[in-house]
């Protein structure tokens, strides 16, 4: 059995390395904390480029205008949006949305042609993870749900909601929502809260179907939230690692102390520990393997633990330069800290692992 990536899958990661770097420097990213304008750092030619890589479409079929790829391939990508700090919430659209639309027969070929062709960018919202499994936000007439992610970017929205009448999944255009913008220790993630009226006509799933869209959409939340971690903390790591040869303490560079060499190898170990779980979480879900919810629970456990751990050691083997606002580290360890908690923190997925895990077996 082959347990590696192919050429092309390699290919299609170095590509989008490539165009990432080139289109969202650290500088497009500061400018969102500098001004704290949230659509300060978003490039139209940036999702452009991304568009034109196929990465928003990657998991979209040939039939509907997308590459047909899977959440193999697309892994690779958000790991490299992560290192970037990418301000578009590119998982949620590409990894959450997309594929979760595309559950929608007979009408879901149609509808996500549609969406491509007209440049829809989807975000979602209403689902959140507790330790008894995915909750959704309840309503009275009215819906309301809370930190959804690139509410300014997002012309359509994938919401949940429930009351006595049942569990409902709705696609509501931007222009039907009422959005109130969210302060966030993370401004690039362009949190908001959406309020909306389900109706008939945005009735995407109810009753039992909405019940495997929500389950669909948590999995994928967690799964694409870690994969975003393990590439933040790659980057953080090789910030903190060549800071550390710059440094100089006691006539020599903080990097051939003992110590701190201790500190980062105590990092890239939790790294490869969190990565390879989180590539299988992404094969699981690709083959739409029995264990897809339990392997996104655990990656999503050893990820978020991961990035307080690694963002803590980072800050510490930078020093007081570290809590400067000049520092770039901030923007990769603030995404951190705000991914750590969504999508069910480290507690939470490891309970949900373990309670699913013994549920396969």
């Amino acid at each position: 059995m082959r347990f590696s990536f192919t050429d092309e899958q390699l290919a299609l990661r170095d590509g989008a390395r490539e165009v990432l770097e080139g289109t969202c420097t650290p500088a497009d990213v500061r400018s969102i904390f500098d001004t704290g304008d949230v659509t300060a750092g978003r490039s139209a030619g940036r999702w452009h480029a991304l568009e034109e890589l196929g990465a928003t479409s990657l998991l979209a079929s040939e039939a509907s205008g997308g590459l047909g790829f899977s959440d193999i391939e697309l892994v690779g990508v958000i790991e490299e949006a992560g290192k970037v700090v990418l301000p578009e919430a590119l998982g949620v659209h590409a990894g959450v949305a997309i594929p979760v639309l595309s559950l929608g027969e007979p009408t879901a070929c149609e509808l996500l042609a549609s969406l491509i062709e007209n440049g829809d960018v989807v975000s979602v919202g209403g689902v959140d993870v507790a330790l008894s499994g995915p909750v959704v936000t309840w309503f009275e007439g009215r819906a309301t749900a809370e930190r959804v992610p690139s509410v300014h970017r997002a012309t359509r929205f994938l919401l949940a909601s429930a009351d006595e009448d049942g569990v409902v999944v709705s696609l509501v255009g931007a222009g039907d929502c009422e959005i109130t913008p969210t302060p966030s220790l993370d401004p690039t993630r362009d949190l908001g809260t959406v309020s909306w009226t389900p109706t008939a006509e945005t009735m995407f799933a109810n009753g039992a179907e909405a019940i495997v869209v929500i389950d669909e959409i948590a999995s994928r939340l967690a799964l694409y939230a870690a994969a975003e971690i393990v590439g933040l903390v790659d980057a953080m790591l090789a910030m903190t690692a060549a800071y550390t040869m710059d440094r100089q303490q006691f006539g020599a560079a903080i990097g051939s102390f003992q110590a701190v060499k201790h500190l980062l190898a105590d990092v890239r170990v939790g790294l490869e520990f969190a990565r390879p779980a989180v590539y299988r979480a992404a094969w699981s879900m690709a083959n739409d393997d029995e264990a897809k919810h339990h392997d996104a629970a655990l990656a999503k456990a050893l990820a978020s633990q991961l990035a307080l751990d690694a963002a803590a050691t980072c800050l510490q083997v930078h020093g007081g330069i570290g809590y400067t606002w000049e520092n770039d580290l901030q923007f990769a360890m603030k995404r951190c800290w705000a991914l750590a908690r969504t999508a069910g923190d480290a507690a939470t997925q490891r309970a949900r692992a373990m309670s699913l895990g013994l549920e396969l077996s």
